[in-house]
């Protein structure tokens, strides 16, 4: 019953900070009972290291699983995401299918936080065969050349560098904006950020 109490104020996605100010605990002895939950199964844990460690907290056991799209994204980008539903992979799942799954969501923060992905494919050829058959590679180059354009990335391979495009695509259902309108322009892609949103994925 105790823990079903704590487990209740806690559940979703915490930091030590967030999870010490919600039990009005000392950091201590947050971290003692998030390691006594881990345990039992209720706690699973990213990022750590360079990245602030997050704690996924729930009130049923959480099953071992392989990290998913939210992980993966959590991972690499300073801008966190509470995932929405359960996102789970069976045997390989590599930077190239995250940020595939993530274009696929059509969720402004999924795709935002996925453009730090691009610092982290090695397999361009698989991320173009995936795009080709999501039909999202035109999506693809546009956030390439805005991640380009704010940070450090892999270069992508002069074979995959854009073509004429006749249809045009929109990343956020015929939602755009002009502040990337010259890469919009030759991708022929509507982007929907602002200048302002790539801070959260800067730092």
């Amino acid at each position: 019953m105790e823990n079903i109490e704590l487990l209740k104020k806690l559940q979703g996605l915490q930091t030590i900070e967030t999870a010490s100010e919600a039990l009005n605990l000392s950091r201590q002895a947050t971290l003692n009972l998030l390691s006594r939950l881990k345990k039992e199964g209720y706690v699973t844990t990213t990022g750590g290291g360079t990245q602030k460690r997050l704690y996924k907290i729930t009130v049923r056991k959480q099953r071992k699983r392989d990290p998913g799209m939210f992980d993966i994204l959590n991972k690499y980008s300073p801008m966190k995401l509470n995932p929405w539903y359960d996102h789970q992979v069976h045997g390989i799942y590599t930077p190239e299918d995250v940020l595939i799954d993530a274009i696929k969501t059509k969720s402004f923060r999924a795709i935002l936080a996925s453009l730090r992905l691009f610092n982290h494919i090695t397999d361009w050829k698989k991320l173009y065969s995936l795009a080709k058959q999501n039909d999202c590679w035109q999506e693809i180059g546009a956030l390439y050349d805005l991640a380009k354009k704010n940070f450090k990335v892999k270069r992508m391979p002069k074979q995959y560098a854009p073509a004429r495009f006749k249809g045009k695509k929109y990343i956020l259902r015929k939602y755009e904006n002009n502040d990337f309108k010259d890469i919009g322009e030759k991708w022929n892609v509507g982007i929907p950020f602002r200048k302002g949103d790539l801070i959260k994925v800067e730092t």
